[in-house]
């Protein structure tokens, strides 16, 4: 019964979740007794300049205007404009008037958007998601104050019985900022600055929800990164250093193919060895793509180009340097978030950190991490009592019961490391460290909670018209296509996933959805945490449905995608999507042989030994899993295709069958009859699961349970 309930209340979800469907302004279902004020409290951005730029606005911490957007039980009700407004550096204070009630609420507060508002007035009864892609504007240069966000839940309504004062509140600007220093190099004078490629439009909310800080960028739909700055002068007397004057909004990565010519990128103008002429040369967001994300750009952030060598003359002029890869200049790019630095300055040295309380998921080897700015390397640890009274003497490490502290060789990160699980329900552990750094010394609170995510259900999408359906297990239905019901078996039994499974979690729910040709909305991949496009018709699964699904992938790095190629009909618009290049797909039409382990690697022995399904009991070596039938599709190893997946299955052809790309969080499923548990050509009782009730009884079921596992742990625990 339980999971009929939420099943339920997602299709509720979905079909109300939509532009058009309205909810009574007179409804008195939260039974409003009155209007109430309430004081707020924001923390707002700072703002440093690390020179007195001639030209440099104001804009970047100031709040001239104020809008909060009511919430009640997840639909928008109404909006109310702040008043009272007062700022004093780093908080703003104002009074709004909501309506008392006991529902749960949640206020979105806009500040220096309310232009914004008036063109896109959300519609009564729109959910959060919609509301949030409604409410962007064209990019301009932004010569007014910056629009922020920054949201907060009264989960248990607005009463009238008490003094209402809500502080804490934090803020995030809509925008990134761009410096540019050259101070370490002697054989290059910067003198200009600019961008290209930009976005046309920002959206004013992000995305993702209840963050101090983004990871992944809100982009609106329909906006082109068209827009090049104009050169901004760097004068002389800044000495080398270009600050505050540059702003974008947030960018996507594209895709690899096309970095050079379509990824966001600064072009910086100077002269080179005492040169008469300037030469111009183009530097990268993420350069290395450490992140995954070269190019990408996000709200918030501070991105400082240090330039650290300069080796030859560049381009003649920007828009052959902004065209072409970079070359002849080394430049590092610290990627600052303001909102969460804790700067700390006395006119000699800084110090920074990116947060004072880090906390942790239950599970053992959860990690924290602390970024730091100073240029005091020598700073030292120690543990303190709640009141912040050091204990012991300092040193650059810290080992206790439960947690670890580590400084990186150049200070740049505190690491932090849960040592065991927490599985009291409702207990929170807490340990205390400061930092001492000459005359500053700074508390930070390690917080481990009991996770109740860890009994998230999971919800899982699949479509009905195509192969490999999985169904859905409202109260234990099982109309899933044959060639899913072995893999359904390993979902829905509960000592595999559940409560007390081998992984712990909610349990999965399966629900079933009809394809409709780039008619599927994001209102309804936004009710999922995976998305499972077995082998359905490519002419069932649009261009459109595709970037969907994609941008839905994208928006929380908490959801996973498992993508059928198993033959050459079927899912081509979303490999059009996903993939870098499909040129590496190849597709087969009779069977060739079983399908073998990957060569073992530290990235896919999760799969093989480590997973919770293989521990102690790895999988054997030489393990295959049958070829059911004569279609099956591989994705050519040392192509663009395959670029990013880690194997654990390959085909005959020696190409991927099943393989992940952990950075994007996608799972590409090569052969719709891996979840079969019917026999196929070459069967044994090992080499395929060989049940329907999910009993895990041989290297074939491991292997599949510890995919999922990966899948699951990534739902749960994806930050």
């Amino acid at each position: 019964m339980k999971k009929l309930i939420v099943v339920l209340i997602g299709i509720f979800i979905f079909i109300s979740c939509t532009d058009d469907t309205g909810l009574s302004a007179e409804s008195d279902k939260n039974n409003v007794e009155e209007a109430v004020p309430v004081k707020l409290v924001v923390t707002v951005p700072a703002s440093v300049t690390y020179v007195r730029t001639r030209g440099a606005n104001n804009y970047e911490s100031l709040i001239s205007e104020i809008q909060v957007l009511v919430f009640e039980e997840g639909k928008y009700v109404y909006r109310v404009p702040g008043l009272s407004i007062s700022g004093t550096s780093p908080v703003t204070t104002f009074t709004v008037l909501l309506k008392s009630g006991n529902v749960p609420m949640k206020l979105l507060i806009l500040a220096n958007a309310t232009d914004v508002l008036v063109t896109h007035e959300p519609v009564i009864g729109d959910c959060e998601e919609v509301v949030k892609k409604k409410l962007n504007r064209r990019f301009d240069n932004l010569t007014s104050h910056f629009p922020m966000y920054g949201e907060y839940e009264l989960p248990r309504g607005l009463t009238t019985d008490k003094i209402n004062t809500i502080s804490g509140i934090k803020m995030l600007r809509s925008i990134a900022r761009v410096d540019v220093t050259a101070t370490e190099v002697t054989n290059f004078t910067l003198t200009g600055v600019k961008a290209y490629r930009a976005n046309n439009y920002l959206q004013v909310i992000p995305n993702e929800t209840g963050v101090s800080r983004v990871t992944l960028p809100s982009v609106p739909e329909g906006s082109d990164r068209n827009v090049d700055s104009t050169v901004f002068p760097v004068s002389q007397e800044n000495q080398n250093i270009f600050s505050a004057r540059l702003y974008l909004p947030e960018t996507e990565s594209p895709a690899p193919a096309n970095w050079v010519s379509d990824a966001t990128c600064i072009v910086v103008e100077g002269y080179y060895a005492g040169s008469d002429t300037p030469s111009y040369y183009r530097m990268d967001f993420d350069s290395d793509n450490e992140r995954n994300a070269f190019g990408q750009v996000l709200r918030n952030h501070k991105y400082i180009f240090n330039i650290k060598k300069v080796s030859a003359p560049g381009w003649s002029n920007p828009d052959d340097a902004a065209n072409n890869r970079s070359s002849s200049i080394v430049a590092e790019v610290q990627a600052w978030d303001d909102d969460t630095m804790d700067m700390y300055f006395d006119g000699e040295h800084h110090f920074g950190v990116s947060t004072r309380k880090v906390i942790f998921k239950h599970k053992a080897g959860s990690k924290g991490i602390i970024k730091v700015s100073t240029d005091l390397t020598d700073y030292t640890l120690q543990w303190a009592d709640a009141t912040g009274t050091p204990q012991g003497s300092g040193s650059q490490s810290l080992t206790g019961d439960y947690f670890t502290v580590e400084k990186t060789d150049n200070g740049s990160q505190l690491i932090i490391t849960a040592l065991q699980d927490n599985q009291v329900n409702g207990s929170r552990r807490v340990q205390n460290f400061v930092i001492t750094a000459r005359r500053w010394t700074i508390l930070v609170s390690i917080q481990q909670e009991y996770d109740v995510t860890a009994y998230k259900t999971i919800s899982l999408m699949s479509f009905t018209s195509g192969l490999g359906y999985l169904g859905t297990n409202i109260l234990g239905s099982n109309n899933a296509e044959s060639r899913a019901t072995g893999l359904r078996g390993i979902l829905i039994n509960q000592a595999n996933f559940g409560p007390n499974g081998v992984v712990e979690c909610g349990g999965y729910n399966l629900v079933g959805v009809a394809t409709s040709t780039n008619k599927l909305t994001d209102a309804l991949f936004s009710l999922f945490d995976v998305v499972y496009v077995n082998y359905v018709a490519t002419l069932q699964f649009g261009n459109e449905d595709a970037r969907k699904v994609h941008n839905w992938l994208k928006a929380k790095k908490n959801r996973v995608l498992i993508v059928s190629y198993d033959g050459a009909d079927v899912s081509q618009n979303l490999l059009s999507e996903i993939l870098p290049e499909k040129n590496g797909m190849k597709y087969y039409i009779s069977n060739g042989g079983p399908y073998p382990l990957a060569s073992s690697t530290s990235e896919n022995s999760y799969f093989t030994k480590d997973g919770p399904f293989t521990k102690g009991t790895p999988l054997a070596s030489n393990f295959v899993l049958r070829n059911y039938d004569a279609y099956h599709g591989e994705i050519q190893m040392n192509t663009g295709a395959s670029e990013g997946i880690t194997p654990i299955l390959m085909g005959p052809g020696g190409g991927i069958v099943l393989g992940i790309d952990y950075a994007r969080r996608i799972v590409y499923w090569g052969d719709t009859d891996i979840s079969s548990y019917l026999s196929g050509i070459g069967a044994t009782n090992e080499n395929h699961i060989n049940n329907t009730d999910g009993t895990i009884n041989n290297d074939a079921s491991k292997l599949i349970a510890n995919v999922f596992a990966w899948i699951s742990e990534t739902v749960l625990y994806g930050e």
